[in-house]
């Protein structure tokens, strides 16, 4: 790798100095590439090089003629580590877990049926290949999830720089055309280093023969990167059930929507889940999606419906998948999810979140859910494990990193979180939630300026978020403008004219303005309404205002310690 030549930052640690002289000898103790560097401190190449030149990072430059190559050395890594603040890096940790296992990406199934409203198809046949290979050995084969697969949609990039982008040692590549009840699917299989094809097959099938074509290219894509399957796997590829056309295509519609994350794409969804199990009540995914809709639509950060409505729903829709197929890892999830969220039962939130992880351990979002359960109950280096191995499943997503900022406020690490949102932001300076993050971590590190400024931006994106609103308020009464905070209040009640208020909202600005007997008062309703959020607040920095208060302890559920 080449970069510019710039003049050694750490003259006493330069390759002719004694240390470096007795580290040279030691080969192990040598990084030879910024990725080497980034894969040893957990982070990713623009971090570490953003470190090297603001914050001193000790890396080496070997000048070639006009070009340099670069490399650094553990030792002084982990010694420039203990020099830094802690609580703004983590700490570097050796990888014990053995050698990962390769990955594979599934990069978007080319439309060329010629008309874009047909797109939701392959993006959907994409999806399920995706789930299908994930679960053939993920001992022996790592998939990359559906959110970064999908960003190389009609991209022009070259199959190697699409493996180094994702990490990915494979590529399954193709086109779907679909004509009436018939589909035809071209895969092809490419070692993303040297470009090499390994395998290239077409496939033409009927749509009620859908899913055993999906199994077939998983069997063989995983036969052409000598991948063990056990007898089990292969038998569970081999019985697939014809599907009904009609609800296949109305789920697949669904996860179009459902992937959208909007309040009108969730809607919309909901309509097209009901469509495909009204076409086939018998469909599990189909009900799983149900539970993942109402799951959304009632969290704090969409706040469609309350949960007390939605939740009940989310249940239903998800216990009747797993009546259906006990071994579908998205509903073990789903139901896992209201559990925490909405029962507060810890142990069966637990229980749902490893039995989907044991049946599907290259499932991004049950790593990342799970990450978030492991939060409440203040396991936050569990948390993050569980994320890291969610990032490196679905290395562009936006939402596990903002995660990630999530814990890291919730451990009070503000500038490590401030770190993660930024890098999010660098990737999709539009992303709502991590405005969020970033707001939050920059009003508990009292810069209530710079806090309000990244809130009003946010709410140019997502105006009326109620979210967004509430942390303006609560950073309006901590910066001491009350008369602010006290608008934001008034305005909050007239949108819970017209749509729905969590109280958890009302709750929090009560709480930072000091007055407990109406924060008090709202708290009991977010309780009755089964806010989600209040599995996190004794985590939740606020939460501090109201501390030696026996009232709100007595009211709020308790996560086990």
């Amino acid at each position: 790798m080449t970069t510019s030549i710039t003049r050694d930052p750490h003259p006493s640690r330069a390759p002719n100095s004694p240390t470096a002289g007795r580290a040279r000898d030691d080969a192990d103790n040598r990084l030879d590439s910024w990725k080497e560097i980034a894969a040893y401190l957990r982070r990713d190449v623009r971090t570490v090089q953003r470190w090297e030149k603001h914050e001193r990072l000790p890396v080496h430059r070997r000048i070639h003629h006009k070009l340099a190559t670069i490399y650094a050395y553990r030792t002084e890594l982990d010694a420039w580590w203990q020099s830094n603040d802690s609580a703004a890096h983590s700490p570097p940790q050796a990888d014990t877990s053995g050698p990962r296992a390769p990955l594979l990406a599934v990069v978007p199934l080319r439309n060329l049926s010629g008309d874009p409203e047909q797109d939701y198809f392959s993006d959907g046949l994409t999806e399920e290949l995706i789930a299908q290979l994930s679960r053939v050995n993920p001992d022996q084969l790592g998939v990359i999830a559906r959110g970064s697969a999908l960003k190389y949609r009609n991209s022009n990039k070259g199959v190697d720089q699409i493996g180094r982008e994702l990490g990915a040692n494979y590529i399954l590549d193709g086109s779907v055309r679909r004509s009436n009840q018939r589909v035809r699917i071209s895969v092809q299989l490419i070692a993303a280093r040297d470009q090499v094809h390994l395998w290239t097959e077409s496939y033409d099938r009927d749509l009620h023969d859908i899913l055993e074509l999906q199994s077939e290219v998983a069997e063989a894509a995983a036969n052409h990167i000598a991948i063990t399957i056990s007898k089990k796997e292969r038998a569970r590829l081999a019985n697939t059930a014809a599907v009904n056309p009609a609800a296949y295509e109305a789920y697949l519609r669904g996860r179009f929507f459902w992937n959208r994350r909007s309040e009108d794409g969730l809607r919309r969804a909901v309509q097209l889940f009901e469509q495909a199990v009204a076409s086939d009540l018998n469909y599990a995914p189909a009900h799983a999606g149900l539970a993942d809709c109402y799951a959304l639509l009632a969290s704090i950060a969409i706040a469609a419906i309350p949960p007390n409505e939605a939740m009940p729903k989310a249940k239903t829709a998800a216990n009747r998948a797993l009546e259906l197929d006990p071994g579908l890892a998205e509903a073990h999830v789903s139901l896992a999810y209201v559990s925490l969220f909405y029962d507060w039962d810890w142990p069966a939130a637990h229980a749902g979140f490893k039995r989907a992880l044991e049946l599907n351990p290259g499932y991004a979002t049950a790593h990342q859910w799970y990450g978030e359960y492991l939060a409440t109950v203040g396991s936050f280096d569990d948390a993050l494990s569980e994320f890291a191995r969610a990032r490196e499943l679905d290395p562009l997503s936006l939402v596990i990193p903002t995660a990630v900022a999530s814990v890291c406020y919730y451990q009070r690490r503000f500038d490590r979180a401030i770190e993660e949102c930024d890098r999010v932001l660098e990737m999709d300076s539009g992303f709502v939630p991590a405005w969020l993050n970033l707001a939050r971590a920059y009003l508990q590190k009292r810069l209530y300026r710079r806090a309000i400024s990244e809130l009003e931006r946010a709410r140019k994106l997502a105006e009326g978020n109620p979210a967004l609103v509430m942390t303006l308020g609560v950073t309006f009464a901590l910066a001491g403008k009350r008369a602010a905070a006290n608008e934001i209040l008034d305005g909050l009640k007239r949108l819970a004219r017209s749509r729905y208020v969590p109280a958890f909202c009302f709750a929090a600005i009560y709480s930072a303005l000091g007055n407990r007997d109406q924060a008090l008062r709202w708290f009991i309703k977010a309780r009755d309404e089964r806010c989600e959020y209040l599995a996190y607040l004794s985590r939740e920095p606020v939460a501090d205002l109201l501390s030696g208060d026996s009232r709100f302890a007595a009211i709020l559920p308790a996560p086990p310690q």
